[in-house]
């Protein structure tokens, strides 16, 4: 269903996942979303006659791939297979869908939409060691 929301209308998602985050607030970055979103698109679709339709999103990307980072940041994620921003400049739609998708299952409750009241803290850092030679 999150998928439909984040097609359709990503300026929600988004702000969803930063609000969770702690980056910003629902209304704020979906309204700043929607407005760099609409200009972008505007300006696309007239200058190429509808032609880069898609186009808006590389430039959205900018300013979403910093929320990827506190993301990643928060829960000890790796950037790969690519960096935060060539993922939202290739395909920004996926990008929030799969942010609000992490955000979701490492809350512990992967039915619930409301992921205001979630505490969530970072798993350690893992290292592996040889094992002591027996002597």
């Amino acid at each position: 269903m999150k998928g439909f929301i984040g097609l359709l209308c990503p300026c929600f998602l988004f702000g969803k996942n930063a609000d969770f985050l702690g980056s910003g607030t629902l209304m704020g970055s979906c309204t700043t979303h929607f407005i760099l979103w609409a200009f972008f698109n505007t300006i696309c679709c007239f200058l190429t006659e509808g032609i880069l339709l898609g186009l808006p999103g590389c430039f959205v990307a900018c300013y979403a791939c910093g929320y990827r980072k506190t993301l990643r940041s928060k829960y000890n994620l790796q950037e790969a297979p690519c960096g935060d921003f060539a993922t939202h400049f290739f395909c920004h739609l996926c990008a929030i869908c799969q942010e609000y998708r992490e955000i979701r299952e490492r809350s512990g409750d992967s039915n619930s939409s409301d992921l205001s009241l979630v505490a969530v803290t970072a798993p350690q850092v893992q290292k592996m060691e040889t094992p002591p030679a027996n002597e």
